[in-house]
């Protein structure tokens, strides 16, 4: 089986997967800034990995059967093309489930608690939280929706436990999950909308996600909830999230993933990530999509492609 490793990563990192592979599998590694040799060979491979493939490398792909992206979720770029190389099979690298689990508890928990807004002004000397009459919100015993349950959403349900919650998930297609108190599709989204103390969206960006949680949803939430968005952003209409702010109708919201993101490297320091002014409110917490950027990816990163790979072969 032959590999085509499509990406800027350094040859440290590229021999470190390659030590790792099983005997049969000869792996190439070609940057994108030689996207000319890639299209020239590709021909040659079984599977390429990577993300924002040229389209004219999957034109002459003739014998190309995976494509491994190295992350959760497909980019942008590479959604248009997929679809027209249906033969294709789509594998994602889940190397980041704990990392990106992780995060969205610590959101949760700073959301409900009041973390950032107290520690704002506890900065400038202000200690008036202390005495205002806005309370935390409990977390244990209480209702948790997941959105989204695939590997993420599995992980953040097993940390749910430990709080002794009533877990309830929506996945795309029926099955069956231990530890869970309800797993329904879409179709049950609206029936248990309102029971959420506290909702996690773990959605990846499709068309079928996009604006899935949007004014009807939030009229059917409880009053107070708390929404962490791990997922991406277009799954929340922007003005209905706004508009539930402001209402009150959700206590807190805490996102790593947005609508707008710099497109250049001067963009990075003023680029406001969304079209509406989240910054209005104190009780939304801001995350620069960086739930995985753990120290230590990198290596459980490498060895997870290895993996992958091994078992395709």
């Amino acid at each position: 089986m032959k590999v085509l490793h499509y990406s800027n990563r350094d040859e440290g990192e590229f021999d470190f997967i390659k030590s790792r592979l099983d005997e049969g599998i000869d792996i190439v590694h070609i940057a994108p800034a030689e996207k000319d040799e890639a299209i020239e060979r590709a021909a040659e491979f079984d599977v390429i990995v990577g993300a924002r493939i040229p389209r004219e490398f999957l034109e002459k792909a003739t014998n190309l059967k995976y494509f491994v992206i190295p992350f959760v979720g497909i980019a942008p770029q590479d959604l248009p093309n997929l679809i027209e190389f249906p033969h294709l099979t789509v594998m994602n690298s889940h190397f980041n489930t704990v990392y990106v689990a992780e995060h969205a508890w610590g959101l949760l928990i700073a959301s409900a608690k009041r973390l950032v807004a107290s520690h704002e002004k506890m900065k400038v000397g202000d200690w008036t939280p202390r005495y205002e009459h806005k309370l935390s919100a409990e977390i244990s015993g209480k209702t948790l929706l997941i959105i989204g349950y695939g590997s993420i959403g599995s992980e953040i349900a097993r940390i749910a436990r430990v709080f002794n919650m009533r877990i309830f998930a929506i996945k795309r297609t029926e099955g069956k999950a231990e530890g869970v108190d309800f797993l329904g599709t879409r179709e049950n989204l609206n029936s248990v909308l309102p029971e959420a103390d506290f909702i996690m969206l773990c959605l990846p960006g499709t068309k079928e996600t996009d604006g899935m949680i949007g004014e009807n949803e939030f009229n059917l939430m409880k009053e107070g909830v708390h929404i962490v968005n791990v997922g991406r952003g277009p799954v929340i209409d922007e003005k209905a999230l706004y508009d539930a702010l402001k209402s009150g109708k959700v206590a807190g919201a805490a996102l790593d993933a947005w609508w707008i993101y710099p497109k250049t490297e001067e963009a990075r320091k003023m680029t406001f990530p969304a079209n509406v002014r989240l910054d209005e409110f104190e009780n939304v917490i801001f995350s620069p999509h960086r739930a995985s950027h753990v120290e230590g990816r990198e290596e459980v990163r490498m060895k997870d492609l290895a993996a992958l790979l091994n078992s395709i072969k």
